[in-house]
């Protein structure tokens, strides 16, 4: 099964977040051993990175990092919502993995990301294989819900969420590259767009934050990085 799916945690990823020694992960402290945990990542650059925060949460949370499905006791799928092909791979996805309940470990499957943006509610009711969803805006949520701890969607305003160089981070891109991501959101009500909808408003990080995560990427020998 997990052959067809991007699946991160493979050995090598390393931490570029500015909150880790330079080459280091985020792990546990002793005693905190919480399970296995695999996330599968579907949709753009901009996942990958919110795959990555997720990884390192989960790390911090007492979770080692497995790359297969069948390994995990947590399953994390991080869905594309912005055209029906991908919203059709991504429900194709969280059916196929939740099979895992029955014939495998697999004791919790999380869907996040894009497509929960998008549909919030509507996806509770026509998928009740999944214990949690979370949005764009709850990834950093993701430790405390795999091991346990419930929500359900938010409702009201949306906090939003913006990557910034203090976040807990895996690369799974390779030592010498990786993504930066220097904003989220859209402020253009496009009609043929959903961005603004999934994403939120616009929103930016600051100089100094790019500068130190660039700095820090550095020092861990990457020599390519993607804006």
């Amino acid at each position: 099964m997990s052959n067809r799916f991007q699946i991160l945690g493979n050995a090598g990823g390393s931490c570029s977040s500015g909150a880790c020694a330079p080459g280091d992960v985020p792990e546990a402290r002793e005693g905190d051993y919480a399970g296995t945990a695999a996330i599968v990542t579907l949709g753009c650059a901009k996942n990958q990175v919110d795959s990555e925060v997720m990884v390192g949460v989960l790390r911090s949370s007492g979770f080692d990092i497995v790359p297969e499905v069948e390994e995990a006791d947590v399953v994390v799928v991080n869905t594309c919502g912005f055209l029906e092909s991908a919203i059709n791979e991504g429900i194709d996805c969280v059916l196929d993995i939740s099979e895992l309940k029955e014939s495998g470990r697999l004791r919790k499957l999380i869907v996040a990301g894009c497509m929960v943006s998008r549909y919030g509610g509507d996806l509770q009711e026509a998928m009740p294989e999944v214990d949690v969803f979370l949005s764009t805006d709850e990834i950093l949520t993701v430790g405390s819900v795999a091991t346990g701890i419930e929500k359900a969607l938010a409702e009201g305003a949306r906090p939003y969420f913006l990557y910034d160089d203090t976040m807990p981070r895996v690369r799974d891109t390779g030592w010498w590259k990786a993504y930066v991501k220097i904003s989220e959101g859209c402020n253009r009500p496009c009609t043929f767009c959903i961005i603004p909808r999934i994403r939120g408003g616009f929103r930016s990080r600051s100089v100094e934050s790019l500068r130190s995560e660039v700095r820090t990427l550095g020092t861990q020998g990457v020599r390519e990085v993607s804006l």
